[in-house]
């Protein structure tokens, strides 16, 4: 049986993603994957933004980027402790992972090298209007995904019950 994957990362924190995932592991009695991706288009936004504006040189902004990629890594292996430990508590199976890359094309590298069967993301609060001129990491993985993704949105309180939404299907 393949693991359903919950994936974490420094924008996309919504306590009700692990919820949904925890639940749905113990439904099935399969494994979990939790995933914290320590996305490089937030630090190299953060270093080229800083080197745009002539702050601060290219070396400096280097060691900013690793800066904040460590504490960004920091952070997900507590938050990652903490879904360990409420499976743990459940009596779930959870491998837990951190990774550094590119937030969809991390998420699907993942999905091929594992048996995923499942994913669960979060989505940042945006309006429709930014996520079309700015692009959505999310709606990309929809399109792109191997597997049914399950979208919990942080602007609908009843999102994290409704079904997955394949890829290639719109989200809310």
């Amino acid at each position: 049986m393949g693991y359903l994957m919950l994936v974490l990362s420094p924008t996309r924190d919504n306590p009700k993603s692990v919820d949904l995932a925890l639940s749905l592991v113990a439904k099935t009695k399969r494994p979990l994957l939790a995933v914290f991706i320590a996305d490089l288009r937030l630090t190299e936004g953060i270093s080229g933004k800083i080197v745009d504006i002539g702050f601060l040189g290219d070396s400096v902004s280097t060691h900013i980027e690793e800066a904040v990629l460590k504490d960004y890594e920091a952070r997900g292996r507590r938050e990652l402790e903490e879904v360990k430990e409420k499976a743990a508590a459940l009596g779930i199976p959870c491998e837990t992972l951190i990774r550094r890359g590119y937030y969809v094309e991390e998420i699907l590298r993942m999905a091929a090298e594992r048996e995923i069967e499942d994913i669960i993301v979060s989505r940042a609060e945006r309006s429709r209007l930014s996520r079309k001129l700015l692009g959505s990491a999310v709606n990309d993985l929809l399109e792109r995904a191997p597997c049914p993704v399950m979208v919990v949105d942080d602007s609908d309180p009843e999102s994290a019950g409704r079904g997955p939404h394949s890829s290639g299907s719109q989200s809310a």
